[in-house]
Parts: C-alpha cells; sequence; structure tokens
C-alpha cells in the first residue's frame, strides 16, 4: 500500500502578512496553511485525508505528515480530530522561517523518520488541491514498478513563467525541466503541482539530490522547491506523468478566498 506524507512545515509569510492586514480573517493569523478550514471541512489537508480513505489509504496506518516545531501542537490536535494518530505528525525542528529546513529536506527528513524508506511514498502539497475531477483512483492505477507518477496541468502562456514547466515524450515520460521559462523558450504548457508518487527505490535520488546541493552551498531556495528535485530526478530514474484539469494553491489571502468559494459549491 502506498504511504503518504504531507507537507505542512512552510511558515506561509505571505498569507500571515495578508491575513494580518485584513479585518475579516484577522482571527485565522497564526493558523497554518494546510489547517486552513475551506469548503464545509475544518481544515484543507482534511479534503486529501477524505479522499484517500475513501481509496483505502487509512489514516490509521497511511497517512503522514511532517511540520515545524511552531505548528505542531496544532497539528497533533487536528490528527486527534481524523483518527490519525499522534505519532504520525513530526515536527522538523524548526522554529522560523528563517531556520525552515526546505520542502526537500522535510521529504527526506519525513520519510526516514517515519520509516517509509522501502515503499513508495505519495508526498502531497500542504498548500494544494485538485479540483472536483481529479480521480485518485485512476492516478493509483496508472502507477506502474518502473517509475515514479506526478500530475501534470495546462497552464495558459501569460502563467508559464510562473511555474516549473515540464516536456514529456508521446508517452507522457518526462524528457526535461524548465524552471519558470519564457514561453518563447518551449512549446509545453504543463506545469507539475507537488503531488509526487516516489517509487521506492528513486528515494536514494533525493538524498542525492540534496548533497549535491549542499557540496555546492547552493542557497536553500535550491531545495526548497521540490521541482528542483523533480529536475534532477528525472534523468536518473524514470518519471511519468498523470493529467489532471488543474489545481488550486493557497498562497495570498486572495487564493484562499477563491479556494473556500470553489469548494464551497460543492
Amino acid at each position: 500500500m502506498v504511504k503518504v506524507l504531507i507537507l505542512g512545515a512552510g511558515y506561509g509569510t505571505r498569507l500571515q502578512r495578508d491575513l494580518k492586514a485584513s479585518k475579516e480573517y484577522n482571527h485565522l493569523l497564526g493558523v497554518p496553511k494546510a489547517l486552513l478550514p475551506l469548503g464545509h471541512r475544518d481544515a484543507l489537508i482534511t479534503h486529501w485525508v477524505e479522499l484517500f480513505e475513501a481509496h483505502g489509504v487509512t489514516a490509521e496506518q497511511d497517512i503522514y505528515v511532517v511540520t515545524n516545531g511552531q505548528c505542531y501542537q496544532s497539528f497533533q490536535t487536528w490528527a486527534s480530530l481524523h483518527k490519525i494518530p499522534l505519532d504520525h505528525i513530526v515536527s522538523d525542528g524548526t522554529e522560523t522561517n528563517e531556520t525552515r529546513l526546505g520542502a526537500v529536506p522535510d521529504i527526506l527528513f519525513g520519510i526516514h523518520h517515519f520509516g517509509l524508506n522501502g515503499s513508495d511514498v505519495l508526498v502531497v502539497g500542504g498548500d494544494t488541491l485538485f479540483l472536483h475531477d481529479f480521480n485518485l483512483n485512476q492516478f493509483l492505477e496508472n502507477f506502474k514498478q518502473d517509475a515514479c507518477l506526478v500530475t501534470a496541468y495546462q497552464v495558459p502562456d501569460n502563467d508559464v513563467q510562473k511555474f516549473g514547466i515540464i516536456e514529456t515524450d508521446p508517452q507522457g515520460t518526462i524528457t526535461s525541466f524548465l524552471e519558470k521559462p519564457d514561453p518563447s523558450a518551449t512549446k509545453s504548457r504543463s506545469a507539475c503541482p507537488c503531488f509526487y508518487l516516489f517509487h521506492r527505490h528513486a528515494i536514494p535520488f533525493i538524498q542525492e539530490f540534496i548533497d549535491k546541493c549542499k557540496e555546492s552551498n547552493a542557497p536553500k531556495e535550491a531545495y526548497d522547491a521540490t521541482g528542483k528535485c523533480l529536475a534532477y530526478l528525472y534523468p536518473r530514474f524514470k518519471v511519468s506523468t498523470f493529467p489532471i484539469s488543474g489545481r488550486i494553491d493557497v498562497g495570498g489571502l486572495q487564493s484562499y478566498i477563491d479556494a473556500n468559494e470553489y469548494f464551497e459549491k460543492k
């Protein structure tokens, strides 16, 4: 059975800044993005838990969360409401945005801490949701035993420079990764959100990527973005893609308001 690792260790500085300036939403100040109430659910990631449980991925055995020291207690409280064992929640030990590990080190930290090295691990960004038509069953059925599997959706020309863009062969296997390219640099418009199903044999490459970054004294931004790990991985381990219609990403306050409106309509 696939194990799920939800990333909730970011500090959401832009959202917190927006909340501080908002009279209407000021009451959410200090709430981690992953735990924001959204669409008739107590938290954004509750949507994921319910979807996973409906497909046999259980809260009790298969779902884990990496957070930070500042948000740890909030995630513990949330976990207790959803039958997720409290030892499935771990803090990465950081307390500030300046000392954060970064998303990719948090992935590796969670995999090691929870002993998931021998499992296929689905990493989910805690600030991201998919549109209502996403079919998790089809996604899992497309996972093959010789490749990782990620999702991809089409973005308009004027958004290409905002995302990591992947190019694929006719079979949907990644052949190139372009970090926020100019639209003229590629015909592809495929963006790839943080919803990565890592084959168990690909996990050592995550460690290798982090080691390479540290050896070259790369800035934290080099391994804070999960797409850069994907760019390192695809030439070394096959990465297949699964098309989706779109994603909802909570960044600042307006994106949260839009996400909440979308999921309240369901």
